[in-house]
């Protein structure tokens, strides 16, 4: 039986966030989020991290307001494409804490309603992720 290290229900998602490394903003693609991490990947490409800490301008979807945070690389995953990176939260506004758990819960909630009446609700929630076979072509 596997043990599972997480503290929150991780959600997917897919949206955009900027990663900011050196004052260098690396633009990622997120697939998870969570009240206290998230994951993210990015295409390939030569990083010079010289520490596990990271800045994170998060822009929810359907949200007016940015998100900044800081965070701490957990681990990081590198195949022939993408450069997926997880990260904890270390330091975040209590505002923005309560932005991410308020957000989290609607998108469940509409997650759910989905699953009952799908035909009037799909077109509301959107996932884009690109397919890693369509860019091998």
């Amino acid at each position: 039986m596997t043990q599972n290290r997480r503290r929150s229900e991780r959600h997917t998602v897919g949206f955009y966030v900027d990663q900011f490394v050196h004052e260098e903003a690396l633009r990622c693609f997120t697939t998870d989020l969570s009240a206290v991490g998230l994951y993210m990947e990015r295409l390939v490409q030569p990083l010079d991290r010289s520490s596990k800490t990271v800045q994170l301008e998060i822009k929810l979807p359907s949200a007016n307001d940015t998100i900044w945070a800081a965070g701490e690389v957990v681990y990081d995953r590198i195949d022939s494409l993408f450069h997926g990176t997880a990260v904890r939260f270390t330091g975040m506004a209590r505002t923005h804490q309560r932005w991410i758990r308020e957000w989290l819960r609607e998108s469940r909630r509409a997650d759910r309603f989905c699953q009952v009446e799908p035909v009037r609700l799909a077109s509301r929630i959107q996932i884009h992720r690109p397919q890693r076979a369509a860019l091998c072509a």
